[in-house]
């Protein structure tokens, strides 16, 4: 936990800065337009291959690898021989800067080839970049007001946009593969029908991508990742007929095995499988060239590409050419091609949008068969329904003493009317009563580009709806002398009556498939804004990723009610500062809390308690032996 009693003299500078900004923001717009024409023509007087490549090689050093982290948690005798650049390189900026370079690039076509830029080039663009990126942080911050909406409108709009800009995830791959997995799994007879292809063909794909461009990388991790690929293709051919290759024409088994896979060839070196260095910028063609290995692997690679100009959209309406938060196709055609050759540049961006791309692929094919079947409730596999019964399973998984049951129905006297209405998930355990609602509601580009009215639209359907659906089942509940619940279990209705005398407690929670951490966590911004009325504030409003976290981390039903007490205690405070579930959850397993009193113009901010959890997973997904699983420390 971090206090900071910001100095007056800070308040003034940055009070300043804003007017400034404000003063003359039609110059200050023009100046960060000609800044991205700048940019525009730093990339475009180069190959663009290389310049997206010298990026790439700068993300590939910033991501956590098997490789990177052994070596992070290697003591042996000869640790010292560890070289600096074979650690993990911390870049925060690389990711979003890499992913504006795309799009600023595949706006236009690629009308330099040959031109291959120096690593001075590169620092060059990325530090131009930066620059640009900071102001559009800065200038979205100091915006007045959205018309006809007040402060707290303006941080609604600058929190969604700045989440936008500053590209989050939504969770961890481990949880991410089983819950892609679980939804696609049913729709992949559809997939199969118009593609030729299902959802695990695109899933193994997509995974493959990273390991074809670590196959290149002269390191130990690298060659580990060419090896590979040797013994599959061998396994593929055959060692008989390499073999009476190798008779007829005198070729070494490695020479069949690179011209196989020419992007691992050169013909300076035909037995060899060559490797190359990420600082080299001539070898960027060949590091992130990708080869499809068969019929199914071309067809998804070519719904994932697009070409250089494809992306033209990106510098439309011509008053905001080149702004980060413009349209793009990257998102859902994350691979670049050309002249008939594959290449994956960025080795986060495919994964991270793997629903997207799967989803548009669905809505392509069938728009109608996407909103009915896929999407709704009509279908008992669709999406919608399927994160209701994950949730129920996580927290049956979470809380294993209590019962949890689902698609409840209750008669609740409201505006002189006696009407029928449905729970999501109530869980009872000995003395406690869980009150869940689930939301498959998601933001669309425009929301997340701070259109005010569909964002607060689509706000209210989400974290107020579900706050208010919880509230309702609770007031129900205390007002009735014997509060009764009519469900369906294995085809046959069956009632529940709480027996209120033995509750204790109540808990109110709203789990969404959006991942909406930055601004739940500021409900009383939401209630200031009107997305959120008061009356339902004391819900706590949790994404489904984080529940999974929570359903991995917490031990016993005491530890999470000691959690939600002083988690939902924090919606009542001014002086807390934080943007990310899982810090709160890291800080509670530091035994951080309670919290002493707010004392004025002192401001305290949780921030990198998350470090060790996002550690213990990104090992984990690595598959590093030996990792400990967080738990709370003990007194």
């Amino acid at each position: 936990m971090y206090k900071a009693n910001i100095p007056d003299e800070i308040k003034k500078q940055y009070k300043y800065a804003i007017e400034k900004a404000r003063e003359d923001r039609p110059r200050y717009f023009e100046w960060i337009k000609n800044e991205i024409e700048i940019a525009i023509n730093l990339i475009n007087q180069f190959d663009k291959i290389y310049v997206i490549g010298g990026l790439g090689s700068r993300l590939i050093k910033s991501i956590p690898t098997f490789y990177n982290q052994f070596l992070a948690t290697y003591d042996g005798p000869d640790k010292e021989e560890i070289q600096e650049d074979e650690l993990l390189q911390n870049d925060d900026e690389i990711e979003i800067l890499l992913e504006y370079a795309m799009n600023i690039a595949t706006a236009t076509p690629n009308n330099n080839i040959g031109v291959i830029p120096t690593q001075e080039n590169i620092e060059e663009i990325y530090q131009q970049l930066s620059k640009i990126k900071y102001n559009i942080n800065f200038w979205e911050l100091s915006a007045e007001n959205p018309v006809g909406g007040n402060e707290f409108d303006h941080w609604l709009r600058t929190n969604i946009m700045q989440d936008t800009i500053n590209v989050r995830g939504d969770g961890y791959q481990v949880h991410i593969q089983e819950i892609y997995q679980e939804i696609f799994h049913p729709f992949d007879g559809f997939l199969q029908q118009y593609y030729g292809f299902d959802s695990k063909d695109i899933y193994n794909t997509i995974l493959k991508l990273d390991s074809l461009v670590y196959s290149k990388i002269g390191n130990p991790f690298g060659s580990t990742h060419s090896h590979k690929r040797l013994t599959e293709w061998m396994e593929e051919i055959g060692e008989e007929l390499i073999m009476e290759t190798m008779m007829k024409t005198g070729k070494h088994f490695i020479r069949q095995f690179t011209e196989a896979n020419p992007d691992l060839y050169d013909e300076l070196a035909p037995d060899k499988v060559f490797s190359h260095s990420l600082d080299r910028v001539e070898s960027y063609g060949k590091v992130f060239w990708v080869l499809p290995k068969n019929t199914k692997e071309s067809m998804i690679f070519e719904k994932l590409s697009l070409q250089f100009g494809d992306n033209n959209i990106f510098f439309e309406p011509p008053k905001f050419r080149g702004f980060p938060l413009n349209d793009t196709l990257i998102n859902l055609k994350p691979l670049i091609k050309e002249n008939g050759k594959y290449y994956h540049l960025s080795m986060n961006l495919v994964f991270r949008n793997i629903f997207k791309i799967t989803e548009e692929l669905i809505k392509s094919a069938d728009s109608v068969y996407y909103e009915n079947t896929f999407k709704g409730n009509s279908n008992s596999n669709s999406r919608d329904n399927y994160i209701e019964q994950k949730t129920k399973k996580q927290f049956e998984k979470l809380l294993p003493t209590a019962h949890f049951y689902h698609s409840l129905k209750y008669y609740f006297f409201e505006n002189g009317q006696n009407k029928e209405t449905e729970l999501d998930i109530l869980g009872i355990s000995d003395d406690t009563v869980y009150i869940v609602e689930v939301k498959a509601g998601e933001l669309n580009t425009k929301h997340r580009r701070g259109a005010m009215k569909g964002l607060k639209d689509r706000l209210k359907e989400t974290i107020n709806e579900g706050s208010y659906q919880c509230h309702r089942a609770l007031k129900y509940i205390q007002e009735s002398p014997n509060p009764t619940f009519d469900y369906v279990e294995t085809g046959t209705k069956r009632t529940l009556t709480i027996d209120k005398t033995k509750i204790q407690s109540y808990f109110k929670i709203s789990v969404t498939f959006e991942h909406f951490s930055s601004i739940s966590a500021n409900l009383k911004y939401l209630i200031n804004s009107g997305v959120l009325s008061p009356d339902f504030k004391w819900t706590w409003i949790v994404s489904l990723y984080d529940l999974m976290i929570f359903a991995d981390l917490i031990q016993s039903e005491n530890e999470f009610k000691e959690y939600l007490t002083h988690r939902i205690a924090l919606y009542d405070r001014n002086d807390i500062v934080f943007m990310d579930e899982i810090d709160i959850l890291g800080f509670y397993l530091k035994n951080k809390f309670p919290l002493g009193q707010e004392e004025k113009n002192e401001i305290i901010q949780i921030v990198n308690y998350r470090e060790e959890i996002e550690t213990y997973y990104t090992r984990m997904g690595l598959g590093i032996p030996g990792i400990i699983k967080p738990r709370k420390d003990r007194i």
